[in-house]
């Protein structure tokens, strides 16, 4: 018959409730989210909008060896003051796209993507157009 000792070590190790973890975005009680989590759901919500070719990653990073490639290059993600998390999206733009309107496509589908999944709250949403294809690849895209 297994004491309560036996039931202490019977699982994983012992993790705290909920109610005494705090996440890093805030004051919330919660369980601590990691920035490449938020940073990944982002960059699929961005990929999936209509206008963005590709996520930029900064340059930099391919001169380090130390650095892996993660599905999550182009967004930065930053804790802000009041609680909530800035969202940082470096794309490549397809031309012909307007791009006011694919920032508030790219901010509804960010802000959608990460409410459903995560229990954070989002700051500013800002899409930098790092570059823009040129005519003849957006013909061969549109080709093949």
């Amino acid at each position: 018959m297994p004491g309560p000792v036996d039931e202490e070590f019977s699982g994983d190790l012992p993790a705290a409730p909920a109610a005494y973890v705090e996440t890093r975005f805030g004051e919330e009680e919660g369980p601590a989210v990691s920035h490449l989590v938020v940073a990944t759901y982002v960059a699929d919500a961005a990929r999936s909008t209509p206008g963005i070719v590709g996520l930029h990653s900064s340059p930099w990073k391919s001169l380090s060896p130390r650095t892996r490639e993660t599905h999550s290059g182009g967004v930065v993600i930053r804790d802000n003051d009041s609680g909530t998390v800035d969202v940082e999206i470096h794309a490549r733009v397809a031309w012909g796209t307007v791009i006011p309107e694919l920032a508030r496509e790219v901010e509804k589908k960010v802000r959608e993507r990460v409410s459903a999944l995560l229990s954070i709250e989002l700051g500013r949403v800002t899409l930098f157009v790092d570059e823009i294809t040129g005519p003849t690849e957006a013909a061969a895209q549109e080709e093949s």
